[in-house]
């Protein structure tokens, strides 16, 4: 910091000369002053070549900071999540894929496979009598029938109906599986409770009022019937009578020989002795069976009992 008042002295240019554009000469080119010569090391030093420090330094920078060896860790790496990634990807589908063929396996083998297809064996059917009423050639040949279907798609509606239709004393039959590939058939059958006279036959006939044969030796011990109006639904018919039955005593019963209904319900014994019996409708049954079998130790001929309050008998 000058002191005030103080004059500045002139820069000294090379060789103390001095810039004379102001007086109109011709200007010199300033050049700098030297200040190497007021250099002076305080302790000995080597001459440093700067190029060969320059480039020094820029190799070791070089060196430090080179990204030649991070891309290919990264690389690597990434490789390797990816190749990661394929492997959970096969896994994946490998299980996937192994539980869709297994499942189609299964689903074959079980429904579509040789091995589960029916073949019929006589030990099949059960459930009959030793002396049923049932054909049993005719029952294996309609079973027969069903020979290569398989097990576990096995229709037994169909195969009542068929039997049915085919063999009407049959009441009701079912399948069952047995394992490993077999089925097993209850068959019950079906249950005589009269026989229907036409002329001079009787045709046997079922709870259901379904017609069915029977040996000659059970025919002669059924109650026999009227045939059937044709108006009439037979089943119900048949349940109304066999209800009748169901409600006399075995010393009545014995006494009946033909039971008949017609059109209107009305329902009408004949016993074995020719005496006669108006039942009417088949209500207040064990009322009516009750008084009837008071009456039918009387010398009677006719007995109406329609009215079980006000019974009739001449």
């Amino acid at each position: 910091m000058r002191t005030p008042g103080k004059p500045r002295k002139p820069t000294p240019l090379s060789h103390g000369r001095i810039d004379e554009r102001s007086g109109g000469g011709e200007s010199v080119a300033p050049q700098l002053p030297d200040y190497t010569q007021d250099y002076v090391p305080t302790a000995a030093v080597d001459p440093i070549d700067v190029a060969d420090y320059a480039q020094d330094d820029l190799a070791q920078i070089d060196h430090d900071y080179s990204f030649s060896e991070e891309p290919i860790e990264l690389s690597e790496r990434y490789l390797e999540r990816r190749a990661e990634r394929r492997r959970i990807r096969f896994k994946r589908f490998f299980y996937v894929g192994t539980a869709f063929a297994g499942t189609l396996l299964c689903g074959w083998l079980l429904f579509f496979s040789p091995v589960m297809a029916y073949t019929f064996d006589d030990g099949d059917i059960r459930g009959l009598p030793q002396a049923s009423i049932v054909d049993r050639s005719r029952l294996a040949d309609v079973l027969r029938g069903h020979d290569g279907e398989q097990i576990l798609l096995f229709d037994d509606e169909r195969l009542q109906a068929q039997v049915k239709e085919a063999i009407p004393e049959v009441a009701q039959i079912s399948s069952s599986y047995h394992f490993p590939n077999s089925l097993v058939f209850e068959v019950v059958e079906q249950v005589p409770v009269a026989c229907i006279v036409l002329a001079d036959q009787c045709q046997a006939i079922a709870q259901d009022g379904t017609r069915i044969t029977v040996p000659s030796e059970r025919l002669g011990e059924l109650i026999k019937i009227g045939e059937l109006p044709k108006a009439l639904d037979q089943e119900t018919a048949m349940s109304d009578m066999t209800s009748v039955l169901d409600s006399l005593s075995n010393d009545v019963r014995a006494l009946v020989d033909q039971i008949s209904i017609d059109e209107n319900m009305l329902i009408s014994l004949s016993l074995s002795d020719s005496r006669h019996v108006l039942w009417g409708q088949a209500k207040d049954n064990d009322q009516k069976a009750g008084i009837l079998g008071v009456l039918v130790k009387q010398p009677v001929h006719m007995i109406d009992i329609s009215a079980p309050n006000a019974p009739v008998t001449s």
